[in-house]
């Protein structure tokens, strides 16, 4: 198939989505740091040929900060003339990531604390504040405690997962 019968094809398929079914699409391109030059030039050139007169998607590039900086070469100008808002997010400080933390296990159905204070605060100083990694350690501590037979987080688990995650070597490093 040919690229632009591709274009054409998904510009046919906004048009219905937005027209004939009252749908306002979203497409995610998350890790968008890794895509290559030639899919932002050609990203570039079919939301010029699909959106002259009228917008009928919505796009989220979610990536790293070295998408920031891939956008902002010469050759990407035209697509980030098209970009309504970047968002860039800084790490949390404590008292926020806490409340992070807490909120997640709450909307997870948590009725209780399962998190020692120690390994709340190892957590944090590992992560940096970072949400990703902050998410990442806390499911390998999760797994650590079932595998330890516990229902909460205490230091050990927290610091068996920073151990045996490649993420907590990295940040410790």
């Amino acid at each position: 198939m040919k690229p632009d019968s591709v274009a054409t094809g998904l510009k046919k398929s906004l048009l219905h989505l937005v027209d004939e079914r009252g749908i306002a699409p979203i497409l995610i391109l998350d890790e968008a740091q890794h895509l290559s030059d030639t899919f932002f030039i050609d990203l570039s050139a079919f939301l010029n040929f699909a959106f002259d007169s009228r917008d009928l998607l919505t796009l989220w590039l979610v990536g790293l900060p070295p998408l920031a900086r891939h956008l902002r070469m010469q050759q990407h100008a035209p697509l980030a003339m098209r970009i309504v808002h970047y968002l860039h997010l800084e790490p949390l400080y404590r008292e926020a990531f806490s409340a992070m933390i807490d909120h997640a296990f709450k909307a997870a159905g948590a009725t209780q604390n399962i998190l020692a204070d120690s390994a709340r605060e190892l957590l944090f100083r590992t992560s940096r504040g970072l949400r990703r990694v902050a998410a990442h350690l806390l499911h390998r501590a999760l797994y650590e405690a079932h595998e330890r037979n516990q229902n909460f987080i205490d230091d050990h688990a927290m610091e068996a997962a920073i151990e045996q995650s490649p993420v907590g070597q990295v940040v410790l490093a």
